[in-house]
C-alpha cells in the first residue's frame, strides 16, 4: 500500500468506526491493524523504528486533517485521543510556545552569524522575526488566550 493511500485509509477507517469525534480514544493496536503493521516479538531496532515511523507518519497525516476540523489528535500511553474542545486551548498554547522558542533561536542564530551584523539582510531578518512575534502576541490577546 502506497504511503498516501495508507494515510488516507487510516483516516477513512477511523471515521467509519466513529473514532474521529471529540473524546474518542484510538488504541495503538487498532492503528496497526488498519495500516497492516505487525509488531514482531523479536526484531532489530531498525525493524521497530520502521514500524514506529510508518505509524507516526500516518497519524501525523490524520492529525493535520483533524486540525482543519478543530480537533487535535493527542498521543496517549495506549494510543491516541481526540481532545475535547475545552482541551484545545492548552494545545494551542503549546503550539504558540513552540513557535516562540523557534523564533528566539532564529533571532539568536541571525544575530550571531559572522559577517551579517551590519548587513541590510540582517535588519530585515530581525524585523521579520519581530513582526512574527508581535503577530503571535496580538493573536493571543485577541483570541482571549494567556499573554505570557
Amino acid at each position: 500500500m502506497a504511503k498516501m493511500d495508507a494515510h488516507r485509509s487510516l483516516l477513512e477507517a477511523l471515521g467509519e468506526r466513529g473514532l474521529l469525534e471529540y473524546g474518542a480514544e484510538i488504541m495503538r493496536e487498532e492503528v496497526h491493524e488498519i495500516l497492516g503493521l505487525e509488531m514482531p516479538e523479536v526484531g532489530t531496532k531498525a525493524e521497530f523504528d520502521s514500524i514506529a515511523l510508518q505509524e507516526l507518519s500516518a497519524v501525523d497525516y490524520v492529525r493535520n486533517v483533524m486540525l482543519g476540523h478543530g480537533k487535535y489528535l493527542a498521543g496517549t500511553r495506549a494510543g491516541y485521543r481526540i481532545l475535547l474542545p475545552s482541551e484545545n486551548a492548552s494545545q494551542i498554547e503549546q503550539y504558540i510556545g513552540s513557535a516562540d522558542k523557534k523564533l528566539s533561536r532564529a533571532l539568536k542564530l541571525s544575530r550571531n552569524t559572522p559577517g551579517t551584523a551590519a548587513s541590510v539582510g540582517q535588519d530585515q531578518t530581525e524585523a521579520r522575526i519581530a513582526m512574527k512575534r508581535h503577530g503571535m502576541s496580538s493573536r493571543r490577546v485577541l483570541g482571549g488566550g494567556k499573554n505570557t
